[in-house]
């Protein structure tokens, strides 16, 4: 064996491995790393529409967080303000209430001391008649003890019946 002797078919397997690596080249390695960029490509646009999609949805949530935020605020506001509108009436109401209550209560006043005034000068006028009458009795009797005392009794009596 010689170190130096020449194979032939050792060149013809270098050539048939580089006309090999050449078409491949040619015509298989290109359009494989067409498609690989493309790919890569794909890829890349999808992350980047992904991730603006992302923040999109994160802006949407953040605008809906903001709205509820107001709504309750909004909400809040209106009940307390409806409180307060209540609490007013109600106070109104009450005072109303209370004044119309003393109305009443002075026009019952002034109803008893009316009645009260008409009471006594009718007492005041029947006690009048009743002094006529007596001294009227009086004169027309002649008076003498026993008939002076009958005659009182009996005054006593009628002033005890009469209705107030």
């Amino acid at each position: 064996m010689d170190i130096l002797h020449f194979d032939a078919t050792l060149v013809v397997q270098i050539i048939s491995f580089l006309l090999l690596v050449w078409i491949l080249g040619k015509f298989a390695w290109k359009p494989l790393m067409n498609m690989m960029e493309k790919r890569r490509i794909n890829i890349e646009n999808n992350l980047i529409q992904a991730q603006e999609e992302r923040q999109q949805a994160e802006k949407i949530k953040q605008e809906y967080q903001e709205e509820m935020r107001q709504a309750r605020h909004e909400a809040q506001d209106l009940i307390a303000r409806a409180t307060k509108v209540s609490e007013e009436r109600t106070a109104e109401i009450l005072a109303l209430a209370h004044e119309e209550s003393e109305k009443i209560k002075k026009a019952a006043l002034v109803d008893i001391e009316r009645e009260r005034d008409r009471a006594i000068l009718e007492v005041k006028a029947q006690v009048a008649d009743l002094s006529v009458a007596v001294a009227e009795k009086i004169i027309r009797q002649k008076l003498d003890m026993p008939n002076q005392e009958k005659l009182i009794e009996q005054f006593i009596q009628e002033v005890g019946e009469m209705p107030c």
